[in-house]
């Protein structure tokens, strides 16, 4: 089902590859499917219970295709597309579209809001890329040195950080003034009564009495209420019998504020704040893909670079073995002293020991990439027990092609999510102090009302006269029901707090908290503007750091190259060949891990600048369902 719906949502992915089109997520309307409450019929008379499918945690279903040959060969975009659908992270976050959504329903009957979910977690950083060799390897020359451990056990690679888009601060703004009742209610009771004549000894008294009224508020704050009831009294005649009446009425109240509660876009500030959550919603979804694809592309490469640097280190090992062997077959030659080969039996060890946990760190590398991969983590059915091979390697341009820093700190500020739901939070807060302002006026309120009361009484007549059995009727009872009354009433009412100091300490407070707001949203733009400033430096560092790497690379190959000429032409010996081939394979894994740096330098930036999701090929909808392009599409 997901991957057809990948497949529809094609041609709206590539229509908006040609950039980050906040506005366009803003008012996207898609609702995830699995991650839904299907609630019943929205119309009069709607009590069911709403329904949510279970969490889903089968499988990662897409993996199955990439499994061949005992190994899952994986390409960054098939690691990103199975986070996505598959990432828990995600997954809560997309329950957070629905939930934005209810609360918007919510607010439509006169509730207030529960609030939206701002927090967007941070995948685990992993073991990290090589580290160059020039620092601590023990293949860094032909003498061999203290082989260096590296602690691979740490828990900290493995955590994850949550961290808050929220601009409000630790206190919630206050209440406001109370809202209408937007949607319409009946309250109804029913009674009956049964009272026996104690002290006369009469059958007993059977009554029914009905009360309903219907309560209906409006976003100006007017309020009707209708209110029909057949009250009924209980009295005893000085006779024997007994003499029930019942006084129906008709009541219809209407009311309106004047000053507090009379503006109807402080009476509807809960719809214009649930809309405005909703944006926000989808922007802080449109934030975790980002921390996702972004971690997930970390730990990919630098697996990437694990798995090359491993190979360097095979390297040294064949390296040091050939020393090994040569060394032993001139002892046996007599040509060299048995020292030489205690010196290469250690320098042996020293580089078997960094091909270990160079492997180790491979395979921890592996498991904490599935575990962003699955809902099981690297427990899944599918990825379990199977290792990882990438098949896209580190592809260095010629250049970083940059526009300039004004250039990118202004695109940074258009396309970045974080940016844009901050600025969405302090308008929402504009509106919350615009109720706190109108909670600190007087309460003056014109109500008038209308009601008919009247009596339906049958008051108690003696049956017949004495002694002539003739019948009489009753004298009133022609009138009994007709005994009404028309009521019309109208008048203010008036709640004047005499020192409001409640109210106006809470309006000046959420004036204050906005500021604070609005602060935080100001420095979370000059922390942009510093995050693509230091990720720019970032990325030339890395850039002149590569070429450094490779260039030495080149002059070492050089410098192998003339040491078997000479050795070829016996100038030289095989322990100073074998020393420049270690130096070379330093020079490898060194350029590895400038290699290393430079790609996530890369995608560091394109994080600070926003479209790392578009230089993915990922658009927002099929984030929202859960169905990626089964491949990438070609950029436009």
């Amino acid at each position: 089902m997901r991957l057809l719906l990948a497949a529809v949502l094609i041609p709206s992915l590539l229509a908006a590859q040609s950039g980050v089109d906040l506005q366009s997520i803003q008012i996207n309307r898609a609702t995830p499917k699995e991650e839904n409450a299907q609630l019943p019929r929205r119309d009069f008379f709607s009590y069911g219970a709403a329904s949510v499918q279970a969490l889903l945690l089968g499988p990662a279903e897409r993996a199955r295709s990439l499994v061949r040959d005992g190994a899952i060969h994986l390409s960054l975009y098939d690691a990103v597309a199975l986070a996505i659908e598959n990432n828990l992270a995600v997954e809560v976050s997309r329950y957070s579209l629905s939930i934005a959504g209810l609360d918007t329903l919510r607010a439509s009957g006169g509730g207030s809001l529960r609030g939206v979910d701002y927090t967007v977690a941070e995948g685990p950083t992993g073991v990290g890329g090589p580290g160059s060799p020039l620092l601590n390897s023990a293949a860094s020359s032909g003498t061999p040195t203290t082989p260096t451990v590296n602690d691979i056990s740490a828990l900290n690679i493995l955590t994850e950080t949550n961290t808050s888009l929220s601009e409000q601060g630790a206190t919630p703004y206050a209440a406001g003034p109370v809202l209408p009742s937007y949607q319409p209610t009946l309250i109804g009771q029913g009674l009956f009564l049964q009272r026996a004549n104690g002290v006369f000894n009469n059958d007993p008294l059977r009554f029914t009495a009905a009360n309903l009224a219907f309560v209906q508020g409006f976003s100006t704050g007017t309020q009707l209420e209708a209110d029909l009831n057949n009250e009924s009294q209980t009295v005893f005649a000085n006779q024997t019998n007994y003499n029930p009446f019942s006084t129906p009425n008709i009541s219809i109240t209407l009311s309106q504020p004047l000053l507090r509660g009379s503006n109807r876009g402080v009476n509807l500030r809960y719809m214009r704040i649930g809309a405005i959550n909703q944006r926000i919603s989808r922007l802080v979804f449109y934030q975790q893909l980002i921390a996702t694809v972004y971690g997930v592309s970390r730990l990919y490469w630098d697996l990437v670079s694990l798995r090359e640097n491993a190979a360097v280190k095979k390297q040294n090992v064949d390296v040091a073995r050939r020393l090994l062997a040569a060394d032993q077959a001139q002892v046996e030659q007599g040509t060299l002293a048995p020292l030489e080969v205690t010196r290469a039996q250690s320098l042996v060890t020293s580089s078997e020991l960094d091909l270990i946990q160079a492997e180790g760190l491979v395979g921890q590398q592996e498991v904490i990439l599935k575990s962003q991969l699955a809902r099981n983590g690297s427990g899944d059915e599918i990825l379990a027990n199977l290792p990882i091979v990438t098949t896209d390697t580190i592809t260095v341009p010629d250049n970083d092609e940059m526009k300039s820093m004004n250039e990118l700190v202004g695109d940074a500020m258009r396309s970045r999510a974080d940016v844009a739901q901050a600025q969405l939070q302090v308008e929402g807060n504009k509106i919350t102090v615009e109720a706190s302002r109108n909670a600190a006026l007087p309460e003056l309120d014109v109500v008038g009302n209308f009601q008919t009361r009247g009596a339906s009484e049958v008051p108690f007549e003696v049956i017949g006269n004495a002694g002539t059995a003739a019948i009489g009727a009753p004298s009133d009872l022609g009138t009994a029901s007709s005994r009404t009354s028309h009521v019309y009433q109208a008048g203010l009412q008036l709640n004047l707090p005499l020192r409001n100091r409640v109210a106006e300490s809470d309006a000046a407070r959420d004036i204050l908290q906005l500021r604070q707001a609005q602060a935080r949203t100001h420095l979370l733009a000059n922390q942009v503007r510093e995050q693509v400033e230091s990720s720019v430096i970032a990325l030339r560092a890395a850039r002149g750091a590569l070429t450094a790497a490779a260039r030495a690379r080149e002059y070492q190959e050089q410098l192998v190259s003339a040491e078997r000429d000479k050795f070829s032409v016996g100038a030289s010996t095989n322990l100073l060949v074998i020393q420049q081939e270690t130096f070379l394979a330093q020079a490898r894994s060194s350029e590895v891990a400038a290699r290393s740096v430079w790609i996530k330098a890369r995608i560091a930036l394109d994080r600070a600048l926003g479209d790392l999701l578009v230089k993915n090929g990922i658009s927002y909808e099929q984030a929202v369902f859960g169905a990626v392009s089964p491949t990438q599409p070609s950029a436009h």
